[in-house]
């Protein structure tokens, strides 16, 4: 008591020479910076430590893991029998895309998390140019974070004078009592033409997007085009964020054309889920989560940034006791976030020593976001496998219960991990002692990831 006696009359000496007002802008900077490395660095209202599923899970082949699904969740289960086109890599994109847009008739609207100026995005904005003096209405939304640098300026300006509108998600804020805002971010992949074609994946307008991932400033990466419903529930998600920045309330034909009465195949179950996380629900690790419990015979994930929380790390490791075939692809240290990269390394020796398999792409950057649980249900979107998917991002997926998609799925899989280095635990036990401090030290701020 008589230290902190002393150690109270030195701070009131101290503070006696400094006026009033100088010790409550000293106090209100204080408060801030605390609260600041609580936002960026603690885990603060992020949901239950493990989540323990009360019952059995059906396996992914069995219909009633959809409804299970569905019903735990409280998710859609819909039919839909109009085709998914895998679309691998940037160009493939590119011109399916712009091929979309100039067919445009009423409506174009475009989410992504990046929209840097460069190439692939003036070849955009010029289609959608063209358009805007057709009559065409077209709408864009980035994310304020994801594009905190670089978005082309001069090249929207001329796009907003013809009449499209733009809105940023969450414009990036220094200000302290709103820096929580610049963990909220929209990461949603949204690509609509008149709501009846939709894009989802992991594709942003960036030149490291375009090409065919042949070298390292290509990025590997996957977009799916889809039709009918499911491009109805990705005009959805766009929807939804846009009214909340701009309050314009989308509705009608324009955006939700009614249902074709053509039936083009075999109906498939989806289930869509557009994710807003808070600590209240955490929606999308329980659908990856029960997505892996599911699994009997292999489970094939593919994503960029690989921080998997307690729950499924323990599920990976169980379903491999169990002879299921687990195998992870991630990136090599061409990642595009050092940081993350070294980070993922936390969770591998536990995973390895599990029996979980995990290999690293080679030729670029790997942004591919999949998962194939026994070649019949898969799980495509924008999310990753990291804490800010889990806990912050705005997200969009889709679970997809179809043999035939998920056999298209399982090829492209295996052409990537044919490209890929299978990491040997005894070899990965002998990595030197700085890349185990990286690990630590990036870990530390997993909150950031």
């Amino acid at each position: 008591m008589k230290i902190f006696g002393r150690v109270f009359l030195v701070l009131r000496k101290k503070l006696m020479h400094y006026a009033w007002w100088e010790i409550v802008i000293f106090v209100i900077g204080l408060v801030s910076f605390v609260s600041v490395l609580i936002v960026l660095f603690l885990p603060v209202g992020s949901g239950p430590a493990k989540f323990v599923f009360n019952g059995t899970v059906p396996a992914v082949s069995d219909p009633e893991f959809s409804k299970m699904l569905s019903d735990s969740l409280n998710l859609p289960l819909k039919q839909s029998d109009q085709p998914i086109t895998i679309l691998n890599n940037g160009d493939a994109f590119m011109k399916s895309f712009l091929a979309d847009i100039d067919q445009a008739t009423s409506s174009i609207n475009i989410m992504d998390y990046i929209w840097q100026d460069g190439a692939m995005s003036d070849q955009i904005l010029e289609h959608l140019d063209q358009k805007l003096k057709q009559g065409v209405q077209v709408r864009i939304m980035y994310d304020g974070y994801g594009t905190k640098v670089g978005a082309p300026k001069k090249q929207l300006k001329i796009f907003t004078d013809l009449g499209g509108k733009v809105s940023v998600f969450h414009s990036l804020t220094v200000m302290p009592w709103r820096l929580g805002q610049n963990q909220a971010r929209s990461h949603r992949r949204a690509f609509i033409i008149d709501g009846k074609i939709g894009y989802v994946g992991g594709v942003a307008i960036n030149d490291s997007w375009l090409g065919t991932a042949s070298s390292p400033k290509e990025y590997r990466d996957m977009t799916f085009r889809v039709q009918g419903p499911m491009a109805l529930d990705v005009q959805a998600a766009f929807g939804e964020l846009w009214a909340s920045m701009t309050g314009e309330i989308l509705s009608g034909a324009d955006y939700y054309p009614p249902a074709s009465a053509k039936t083009i195949g075999s109906a498939f179950t989806y289930i869509p889920l557009a994710s807003t996380p808070s600590a209240a629900t955490l929606t999308l690790p329980k659908f990856f989560l029960l997505s892996v419990l599911g699994a009997k015979h292999t489970i094939d994930i593919t994503t960029p940034y690989f921080l998997p929380d307690l729950s499924l790390r323990q599920a990976l490791i169980q379903k491999a006791k169990e002879g299921v075939d687990v195998r992870i692809l991630v990136p090599n240290n061409l990642n595009d976030s050092q940081s993350v990269y070294y980070a993922s390394h936390y969770s591998y020796e536990e995973l390895l020593e599990g029996g979980v398999k995990i290999y690293e792409y080679q030729p670029t950057f790997a942004h591919t976001k999949s998962m194939i649980i026994d070649g019949v249900w898969s799980v495509i979107g924008s999310a990753n496998l990291d804490n800010h998917s889990r806990e912050h991002n705005e997200e969009n997926i889709f679970g997809i219960a179809d043999q035939t998609f998920g056999a298209q799925m399982a090829k492209i899989f295996e052409n990537d991990l044919s490209k890929s280095k299978l990491i040997d635990l005894t070899e990965w036990n002998k990595r030197g002692i700085w890349q185990r401090v990286r690990e630590d030290v990036s870990r530390t701020l997993f909150e950031q990831y």
